[in-house]
This record gives C-alpha cells, structure tokens and sequence, in this order.
C-alpha cells in the first residue's frame, strides 16, 4: 500500500466512510457525487459484505459565534435534502442496499466514543504547547485565520476520524461482519494537522489494530489513497 497511489483491490467487508462538508453538498459532495462515488468504489470491493456511512458534520458548525436557531434549521434542512435525494437515487437505480447506507450526524461518533474528551483534551493541550501544531490548524481551518471556534472545529475533526478509524467506536451495520476495515474518503488532501498528530503518536494507536487504513485518508478528487506515515506534514 503506497502513498498517492489508487486503490485497485479491497480485501475482506468494511466500512467506506464518506464525511460530508455542510457548505459542499450542493456542488462538490452533492447527491449524484456521493452515488458516483458508491459505484467508483464497486469494482475494487472483493466482497459484496459492506456498509457505507455517510457522515453529516452539521455538529461542527455550532464551533461559531454566528449559532442562531435560523443557523441550525438551515444545516438540518440541508442534511435532510441531501439525505432524501441520495436515497431516492439508491431506491430508483436499484444498484446498491439501500439498508447499507447508513445517514449519521457526526455527534455520533461523539457521544458513542468514550475516549472522545480525552483526546480533544490532548489535542487542546498540544496546541498551547506546540506552535507547529498551532500554525496547521491555521492552515487546516477554511479562513485560515485563528480563532477558538476555528481551531475547535479541526481539533473535533481530528478526534472523530481518529476514533473511526481505530475502531474505537460501533458503527451501524447490515452486510459488514468482520469490519476488517475502515476507510475515510473525501475529495481533498488530508489535514496537515492530522497527518502531524498521527506521526507524533498524540493520540494513541490500537496495538492490535487490523484495519490497514487506520493512518490514511483517500483523496476523492485525485483518486488516491494517502498514507499518514510516508507523507511529510508539509505534502
């Protein structure tokens, strides 16, 4: 498994894990993209036994000083809009299970995980004391400026991908038997604080990890996968 390369086979059943940016679903992660997706990721499955999350970052918006309840019913009625039209798509080309599509908002991996505040709390804790680390999640963030709320967004998206991808946290399942893996797939390249964190070792690694994707994120846009430990943080 080489960094920024594709992916041609995927061994054993699983999880595609698709996070889904609040600003992005009605142009770059819109419902046909996300069904496109599903059908790119077809013919590198060797089995038929996986599930799919999709994964509403609509809790990471409340990281703002602008929360209003106008803010909230707006997120919410877009992640139900997506939701509709993508299942619709599902139910009308009749490819895929609809039952393995699994429609989550982030704060479930939140409260479901009991190791989430202690691992915000170490990636808190490294960015009073690391300026490198502190300079990334500038950079990480969409305005590139910094701001407790700015900073708070990525430390959350940092935690909650940690935690799927160790495994540390259940996630719904209808074909999945043996979740030999767990792969995160968005389309861009992975944070340059997430790829620092892993290769410190801030958050901590499952000894007995099995799935191979556990330190790696694939770019939807350039069809790679990208692994954590042989990318520089500056990549």
């Amino acid at each position: 498994m080489k960094s920024g390369f594709d992916i041609n086979r995927i061994s054993g059943d699983g999880y595609l894990i698709l996070p889904l940016s609040m600003s992005r679903l009605e142009t770059g992660q819109s419902p046909k993209f996300c069904y496109e997706v599903l059908e790119s990721f077809e013919s590198k499955l060797e089995t038929f036994s996986n599930d799919v999350i999709l994964l509403y970052t609509n809790g990471l918006y409340f990281n703002s000083e602008e929360v209003s309840f106008e803010n909230r019913k707006r997120t919410t009625q877009q992640a139900l809009n997506h939701i509709q039209a993508l299942r619709n798509l599902v139910e009308k080309k009749r490819k895929f299970m609809p039952g393995a599509i699994h429609y989550l908002p982030c704060d479930y991996i939140i409260f479901n995980s009991p190791n989430y505040q202690e691992y915000f709390a170490r990636l808190k804790k490294l960015e009073a004391e690391d300026p490198k680390f502190r300079e990334m999640l500038i950079a990480d963030s969409k305005d590139q400026r910094y701001t407790e709320a700015n900073s708070n967004f990525i430390i959350e998206e940092l935690v909650f991908t940690h935690v799927i991808r160790q495994g540390l946290v259940d996630l719904p399942r209808t074909l999945v038997k043996t979740d030999a893996w767990r792969l995160i797939a968005y389309p861009g390249r992975t944070l340059r604080s997430d790829v620092y964190q892993w290769k410190q070792g801030i958050l901590p690694k499952k000894k007995d990890a099995t799935n191979p994707y556990a330190g790696a994120q694939y770019d939807l846009a350039e069809r790679k996968l990208y692994v954590f430990d042989e990318m520089e943080t500056g990549d």
